[in-house]
């Protein structure tokens, strides 16, 4: 099977017979659950009286420029869900650009934002609610995964282009018709039964991305594969259809599945989707690796509490963990195909972190402690104490140092070491480590006890004025 010049609306079985949607002349779609008064009610009570006024001046406006508006997507699978949406997509039939920046949508003091390129439009509101806008589209994949060639189109087509079922919703917002659920390919069915079911046989050719948000999807609602569709996957893998994605492409969905709150049940979802060697080679022992993963969440939220100010690529965490039993090898072909953000760093962390546990507990000082750490990357240093119970005096040291140790700093600096009588030069630099390290060590702490250690020291006379 290939997804050669086919396109979303194509008239071809949307998946193997048997397996219930639209093909199968035994399936009806449910459309009739939920009346459009009752669609009303729930954009009333799930996002409040003004961002259902904002929708029906949106719905009127459109109207009156013939170009009907549509809640899309995600927001709509939210809605049937009573799930909040703090961001809404509508899809427009028509020129995006004439609704958007119409002068009734810009009250009160909304901010719009186009982007012709891709035809779409960003409203936000002072509230802080963002309105996003696309123009209905045919998406034609002129071979597997390959970016789309997008031509303008209805709603229906829109709506045959989406990866899931679940997701090919829409809600109409047109006045005469405001409320009136679309669901063509049988959505809300496969969102009460927690099904995963793509929209026609081609999906994960076209897309690859598809399978790695579906997992995603998987793990957020606790969905499952329809039976087809597990089918569909089985075979794209053996195609080796990921491999075909760009290194950028498919880093962001696995960045995506990273962020995941429950990125233990994904990795267990991600083994049993057999898509392992994505990430790494299959775990010999995953509980141990599951319970790394947990730890790290703990250490990623200890730090988030004591250290709000500054900033942290939990990815880089998550990869040190997952890649700290590999070869190293395997990480570093990894990040030459992946865009990582600071991945050199990752890697020289993987060189360090096997005799870092040994050299941490020979160090006899703080701050013979407090070197080895500096080594270190923040995500490097987390992911070490993610190997040790969270009150394990690894644990404690490394705490300690993030806490504490690294923000210390000589009580003299170069200037005042100047007018002591030190002169500018390496051994200055020498010095200012010394009395850094003393302050680490508890054996100075001001700038009276750090002249009186270097006279101790010999490296001031004893005389001071």
């Amino acid at each position: 099977m290939t997804a050669n010049k086919r396109t979303a609306t194509d008239p071809a079985p949307l998946l193997p017979a048997g397996s219930g949607r639209q093909g199968d002349p035994g399936t009806t779609p449910d459309t009739n659950r939920f009346t459009t008064p009752q669609i009303r009610q729930m954009l009333q009570r799930q996002w409040g009286d003004v961002l259902l006024q904002r929708l029906e001046v949106i719905g009127g406006i459109a109207a009156r420029l013939g170009t009907p508006a549509y809640l899309v997507g995600g927001c709509v699978r939210d809605l049937l869900q009573n799930r909040p949406a703090p961001d809404l997509d509508l899809a427009i039939e028509g020129d995006v650009r004439a609704l958007a920046e119409s002068p009734p949508l810009q009250q009160p003091h909304a901010q719009c934002q186009l982007h012709p390129r891709f035809g779409t439009a960003t409203l936000r509101y002072p509230d802080g609610f963002r309105l996003d806008f696309a123009r209905c589209r045919i998406e034609h994949y002129p071979a597997p995964a390959t970016l789309p060639e997008v031509r303008p189109g209805d709603i229906h087509s829109d709506l045959a282009r989406r990866d899931f079922t679940i997701n090919a919703m829409a809600v109409d917002l047109n006045p005469t018709t405001f409320g009136e659920l679309l669901d063509p390919h049988g959505g809300r069915a496969d969102l009460r039964q927690g099904l995963l079911r793509v929209l026609h046989a081609g999906s994960f050719l076209d897309d690859p991305t598809r399978i790695l948000r579906g997992l995603r999807f998987a793990v957020r609602f606790q969905f499952r594969l329809e039976k087809g569709t597990r089918a569909l996957l089985r075979e794209a893998l053996a195609q080796d259809i990921l491999a075909r994605l760009s290194g950028a492409r498919l880093w962001r969905e696995l960045q995506y599945l990273l962020e995941l709150s429950d990125l233990p049940i994904a990795l267990e979802r991600l083994g049993a989707w057999r898509l392992w060697p994505l990430l790494r080679p299959e775990p010999a022992d995953m509980e141990s690796l599951l319970v790394r993963i947990r730890r790290g969440h703990q250490e990623i939220d200890w730090f988030r509490r004591h250290c709000p100010d500054e900033t942290l690529f939990d990815a880089a965490v998550w990869l040190t963990i997952l890649w700290r039993d590999i070869p190293w090898t395997e990480a570093e072909k990894r990040l030459h195909y992946w865009p990582v953000a600071g991945g050199h760093r990752i890697l020289r962390d993987l060189r360090l972190l096997p005799d870092m546990p040994g050299a941490l507990t020979r160090a006899d000082r703080p701050s013979a402690a407090g070197r080895l750490w500096e080594r270190l990357s923040l995500p490097g240093l987390l992911a070490l104490c993610a190997e040790y119970p969270e009150t394990d005096i690894m644990v404690e040291s490394g705490h300690q140092h993030l806490r504490r140790q690294r923000w210390l700093s000589s009580p003299l600096n170069g200037k005042e070491l100047q007018a002591l009588g030190l002169t500018p030069g390496p051994r200055l630099g020498e010095v200012l480590e010394r009395l850094r390290n003393a302050r680490l060590d508890g054996e100075i702490k001001d700038k009276e006890t750090a002249r009186q250690w270097l006279i101790g020291q010999g490296i001031l006379p004893s005389i001071q004025p």
